[in-house]
């Protein structure tokens, strides 16, 4: 990213009494973009401190593992280029005159302002351990870093990643991109140790060792090896790993000093009421570098909610910040993870219930509950319900008993067919970093006229930040999102278009008669009358139709690697039609009687059902999402439930026939 010049607008008067932030980070553009929808006419000013754009610190692992370009980090600050009350300023605020309403920048300039907003996030932590001043030792909190730690990538042979969490996990990483051995150390007892419970973690780490990543927990780092470089890492336990680079990844500390200068009551962050004032009413503080209710939250999304409470208040508003939930949902090495609120038991007299669920894909599911309601819940792979299971822990709504028995048995609190974005309440959160909900998706739909990816985004920022919400915001469009053909989808068309015209033959046609004569050129009749016939006819439908049965284990099961899913699929819709034809030379249109008929409508309903999915998936390009979901749940969950007698009617009709 090249360096930029301060913008300087025009005019001087209507600057002294600006609103001036300090902090060009995601936070602080935040607050700016909600200011702008409450007081378009204000002036305002954005300080930031590094020779970059303003850019998203959030995708910063994207950056350094090439999965992502510098340029898709800018912030939009192009939509305030035509703004003549906005200034960016590439300037280092160095104090704050709050007596005088007033900061001063590193080349001694002065700005007057009638409120300020300091939004300065954090830094990385660094333990006071001997060997953090050598080359070779660096964090991972900006661009600066993440450009170092690149170049470094092209050098470094091994790695000693220092902290477990979030940032440290992805870290580990993106930094395996050159064929860099990598170690990672963790203090506490397993990794993400904040967020997962001991299972969870264990998953997680079984996932990065697979992944080529030493993982050492329990074991503090006691100090860096090197006289001017990096040699090793000395544990607590007395062992040396051998690296040439050490990545420290502990924690964050706030950006408070500006704030003690200026006499601001600061503890572990700047600290603020419910408002997000400072002890001075004209001085707000949002993000990382403020602690509310003696918590300070490192994560972008309470940011953001603080931003609109702070821009709110500032234009005579009556939002309150009571707090947020702590909320872990992103891709971490590639698995999701999901943890939310009070999931871990670490309180001996804390009476909740805990509840898991392991997936048949390996993944992990567990909820917390206290007193009917779910106070906490964490998750390892995907799970379609996060977003409603995220609105129930917020608004604190009550989880029955019912539900908990279908969470212990499947996983799931709500029926899969009840499940589309579109059921849910207009509370769920669908966006978690932009904390932007389905009602508002709903809204900016139905009444802004949104019907695309872009302009949903633009209108409600949704999918901007992490867009991991990408999937949920496709389905909630609905019809008006574009949706991609089946690769199949041609003959998936022609095949169950066969099956339904036999189908339909099968119902209109009346049943053959007997030949009346021996002598008759062509007798037909054999087929369902002759007993050799009618034996060739009914073991070969007996026989594909079990393999009919044994093709639907290809989607179950991962031993059965002969070919891809959408040929068996296809192989399967051909073998439908293929048991309609035999069966209409198996019976000769006749429908039979007691045993034999329900024999006859099971085979035609599960056809039915067949062509159903067929026509769904080979038209889920033109049908509406949610549309295509129903018929595809309609139709498998029919066809499965049908299957499951087929067997037993199958033998009935043999022991009949050979009985009788």
């Amino acid at each position: 990213m090249s360096e930029v010049q301060p913008k300087v607008g025009n005019g001087a008067d209507k600057w002294d009494q600006a609103i001036i932030v300090v902090g060009a980070g995601p936070v602080g553009f935040r607050f700016i973009q909600e200011l702008r929808k409450n007081a378009p006419q204000a002036p305002v000013i954005l300080f930031g401190n590094e020779p970059y754009l303003p850019y998203d610190r959030v995708r910063l692992s994207a950056l350094l593992a090439g999965q992502d370009s510098a340029e898709n980090l800018l912030l939009p600050l192009d939509e305030l280029d035509n703004d003549p009350l906005f200034k960016y300023l590439c300037k280092e605020i160095v104090s704050i005159d709050t007596e005088n309403h007033s900061v001063t920048d590193s080349e001694a300039n002065h700005y007057s302002y009638a409120k300020l907003v300091i939004a300065t996030g954090s830094r990385a932590h660094v333990p006071h351990i001997t060997g953090v001043d050598l080359e070779g030792v660096f964090t991972f909190r900006n661009m600066r870093d993440a450009e170092k730690l690149k170049a470094r990538t092209t050098r470094s042979q091994d790695l000693v990643v220092v902290g477990g969490g979030l940032l440290g996990l992805e870290a580990a990483r993106a930094m395996q991109g050159n064929m860099t051995n990598i170690t990672l150390v963790q203090q506490a007892s397993r990794i993400m140790n904040q967020q997962l419970d001991d299972e969870a973690a264990v998953m997680l780490q079984s996932q990065l060792e697979s992944m080529g990543i030493r993982v050492i927990v329990g074991a503090g780092v006691k100090g860096i090896v090197g006289d001017q470089r990096v040699k090793g890492v000395r544990l607590r336990d007395g062992k040396t790993l051998k690296c040439d680079s050490v990545l420290i990844s502990a924690g964050i500390k706030p950006n408070i000093e500006l704030a003690r200068k200026a006499w601001i009551k600061v503890g572990t962050g700047i600290r603020v009421n419910d408002s997000l004032q400072t002890s001075d009413p004209d001085v707000y503080a949002i993000g990382e570098c403020a602690e509310h209710r003696d918590k300070v939250y490192g994560l972008v999304a309470p940011g953001f909610e603080q931003a609109a409470v702070a821009a709110n208040h500032m234009t005579q508003g009556d939002s309150q910040y009571l707090g947020s939930h702590s909320i872990a949902r992103l891709k971490v090495v590639g698995e999701s993870v999901f943890s939310m609120g009070d999931v871990l038991d670490d309180q001996p007299y804390d009476k909740k219930q805990f509840f898991s669920y392991k997936t048949k894909d390996g993944g992990y599911r567990k909820l917390a509950i206290r007193k009917g309601r779910i106070v906490g819940a964490m998750a390892i792979g995907d799970w379609d319900e996060i977003p409603r299971i995220q609105e129930l822990i917020t608004h604190q709504r009550r989880v029955y008993t019912w539900q908990i028995l279908r969470f212990r048995f499947t996983g799931n609190l709500w029926n899969p067919a009840s499940n589309s974005p579109e059921n849910w309440p207009e509370t769920a959160v669908i966006c978690n970093c932009n904390n932007v909900t389905r009602g508002q998706l709903s809204y900016a739909m139905d009444q802004q006229g949104c019907c695309t990816m872009e302009t949903i985004a633009k209108c409600t920022g949704a999918t901007t930040t992490c867009g991991s919400c990408k999937p949920l915001v496709q389905q909630i469009l609905g019809s008006e999102a574009e949706q991609q053909a089946a690769p199949d989808s041609r003959n998936l068309l022609i095949t169950s278009l066969g099956v339904l015209a036999a189908l339909i033959a099968y119902l209109m046609v009346p049943a053959f008669t007997v030949s009346t004569s021996v002598q008759d050129s062509m007798r037909l009749d054999l087929f369902w009358n002759d007993g050799f016939y009618k034996q060739v006819t009914g073991f070969t439908l007996l026989g594909l139709t079990v393999v009919g049965l044994l093709m639907s284990l290809k989607k179950r099961s991962k031993a059965l690697k002969l070919g891809s899913y959408k040929l068996w699929r296809s192989l399967h819709t051909i073998l439908a039609l293929l048991c309609l034809v035999i069966l209409l030379a198996h019976t000769g249109f006749n429908s039979g009687q007691a045993l034999n008929q329900w024999l006859l409508i099971n085979f035609l309903l599960l056809a039915g059902l067949g062509i159903v999915i067929s026509l769904a998936i080979g038209m889920q390009h033109k049908l509406s999402f949610n549309v295509g979901q129903q018929l595809r749940s309609i139709g498998f969950w029919g066809h499965l439930l049908l299957s499951w007698p087929l067997p037993a009617l199958l033998s009935f009709h043999i022991l009949s026939v050979y009985y009788f």
